[in-house]
């Protein structure tokens, strides 16, 4: 094979599966872009595998690339609908949220469970612009692996709000029912019980959960509902 055919082939196979890549991880959403679960960086790993397998050895057929990326990506798929449907599912496969700091004080056994050193730790906060951890409130780390850092109140930075000259419904929002489930960690979260939920839904005219599609709590402890099909009452 002549340098120039060799070159076209590259161009060609390079193009195909280039284009294939492209069109799977744009229908995978935004999400796997954004923030990559287990299983999206098992299949990212996997697709770059599949891929580079044809494009090294012109002895293997452009198929041999091409059929695991589309069977990696439909098993992507299907089990991020799956995970979309079942709580309990996504905890397991994509794991749960995690606090490692709390009033200052630092979860050891949290540290642990994560396998997050204090060095690890330190790290993190300082991407968040913390350099003293007793300015947390509240530090934790995401199925991600980013970590959400709530500082003290005396320590956030002032907004027009806290000065009279805006209001919104609050900026920590805490997702309470989710397609007619109640998020029970997260009202422990908050220290809402289910019967102050209940009660605070009855005197919204709301008496089943499955006709809600998302309820929170913002910190000032008022509850936005969005019904099944409807927009968001308050």
């Amino acid at each position: 094979m002549s340098f120039l055919q060799d070159l076209l082939l590259h161009t060609y196979k390079s193009i195909i599966l280039f284009t294939i890549s492209l069109v799977v991880v744009r229908l995978m959403g935004k999400r796997t872009v954004a923030q990559l679960s287990p299983f999206d960086l098992i299949f990212m790993i996997i697709m770059g595998s599949a891929i580079a397998i044809p494009l090294e050895d012109h002895d293997i057929s452009l198929t041999h690339g091409i059929f695991p990326v589309i069977i990696t990506s439909l098993l992507n798929y299907f089990l991020a609908i799956l995970i979309t449907k079942n709580r309990k599912i996504e905890n397991f496969i994509q794991g749960t949220s995690r606090v490692l700091v709390r009033q200052g004080e630092v979860i050891l056994g949290n540290l642990k469970k994560e396998r997050i050193t204090m060095a690890d730790l330190l790290v993190l906060l300082r991407e968040k612009g913390v350099t003293n951890i007793n300015e947390v409130e509240e530090a934790t780390i995401e199925p991600n692996g980013k970590l959400s850092v709530i500082k003290k109140k005396y320590m956030q930075t002032v907004t027009p709000r806290d000065l009279g000259l805006w209001s919104n419904e609050g900026i920590f929002p805490t997702l309470m029912i989710a397609e007619g489930e109640v998020l029970q960690d997260n009202l422990d979260k908050v220290g809402v019980s289910i019967d102050q939920m209940l009660r605070e839904l009855n005197e919204k005219g709301i008496t089943r959960l499955k006709d809600i599609s998302a309820a929170w709590i913002d910190e000032e402890g008022n509850v936005s509902i969005k019904r099944i099909n409807e927009g968001i009452m308050q």
